[in-house]
C-alpha cells in the first residue's frame, strides 16, 4: 500500500500536477490519520476485553470468599446468640420482683459466663485485590456501589464490635481481681478458693461490678449479632448480584 502511494505522488510531481497532489496529500494525511485512530480504538477494545475478563475472574473470587464468609457465620452465629440470651435472662430473673441478694450470688457464683467470642477473619483477598488492581472501577454500577457499601459498612460495624470486646475483656479482667467464676470449665478455679473467695462478699460492690460486667456484655454480643446478620444477609444477596452480573456479561 505504501509503495503504491509512493508511486502515485512520484508521477504526479513529474508531471507538474501540484495542485492536485497538494489535496493527494491531504488525503493521505487523513486516511493516516483515521488508520492510527481505528488502531487505537482497536487497542482500546483489546485492553477493555482483557479487562473485564480480569474482572470476570476477580468477581468469581469475589463471590468464592462470599460464600465460605456465609458459611462461617451461620456457624458463628448460633454461638453468639445463645451468649445473647443467657444474658438477657439472667439480668431479667436479677430485675424481677422478688429477687434478693441470694439470687445475685447465685447467678453471679455458679451461673454467669464470662466468654466472649473473637470477630471471624473474613476472607477479603478477592476484594483487596479488586481495590489494589483498580478493576473494582471497572465494575458498572449498581454491583459496583453495592460492593463498596457492604464492605464499608462491615468495616464500620466490625470496628464497633472490636472496641465492645476490648472495653469487655477490660471489665473482665477487672472483676476476676476481685471474684471468680463456676459457669465453665474453663474458669473452675476449684472448690477451697471458690469458698474463700464467697465467703464475705460486699453485695453491694458485687453488684455494682456485675451490673457493670453484664451491661457490657449485653453490648458487645447486640453489635457481635448485628454484624454477623448484616454479614450474612447481605452477603448472600451480593452473591445473587454477582452472579446475574457474569450471567449479563
Amino acid at each position: 500500500m505504501i509503495k503504491i502511494f509512493r508511486t502515485i505522488r512520484q508521477r504526479m510531481l513529474k508531471e507538474n500536477r501540484f495542485s492536485r497532489y497538494f489535496l493527494y496529500a491531504i488525503g493521505e494525511i487523513v486516511l493516516v490519520v483515521i488508520g492510527i485512530l481505528i488502531a487505537l480504538q482497536v487497542n482500546n477494545w483489546n485492553e477493555s476485553n482483557r479487562t473485564q475478563a480480569r474482572v470476570k475472574i476477580a468477581l468469581h473470587a469475589l463471590r468464592s470468599d462470599l460464600v465460605q464468609d456465609t458459611l462461617l457465620v451461620s456457624m458463628k452465629l448460633p454461638e453468639v446468640i445463645d451468649h445473647q440470651r443467657l444474658n438477657e435472662s439472667l439480668r431479667a430473673r436479677i430485675a424481677k420482683p422478688g429477687a434478693d441478694p441470694d439470687t445475685l450470688l447465685e447467678i453471679a457464683r455458679h451461673k454467669f459466663n464470662p466468654t466472649w467470642t473473637s470477630l471471624i477473619a473474613y476472607n477479603t483477598n478477592a476484594y483487596s485485590s479488586l481495590n489494589d488492581m483498580g478493576l473494582l472501577e471497572s465494575i458498572k454500577d449498581p454491583l459496583k456501589a453495592h460492593i463498596k457499601t457492604f464492605y464499608t459498612e462491615k468495616a464500620y460495624l466490625g470496628n464497633l464490635v472490636e472496641r465492645a470486646t476490648n472495653d469487655y475483656r477490660s471489665k473482665v479482667a477487672s472483676y476476676v481481681d476481685t471474684y471468680s467464676f463456676g459457669s465453665t470449665a474453663l474458669h473452675d478455679q476449684g472448690q477451697l478458693i471458690d469458698s474463700l473467695i464467697w465467703s464475705d462478699v460486699d453485695l453491694a460492690h458485687l453488684a455494682a461490678r456485675f451490673q457493670g460486667l453484664s451491661n457490657f456484655k449485653r453490648i458487645l454480643f447486640t453489635q457481635t449479632r448485628e454484624e454477623l446478620e448484616y454479614s450474612r444477609t447481605n452477603s448472600v444477596l451480593l452473591i445473587q448480584e454477582i452472579d446475574q452480573y457474569l450471567n449479563e456479561q
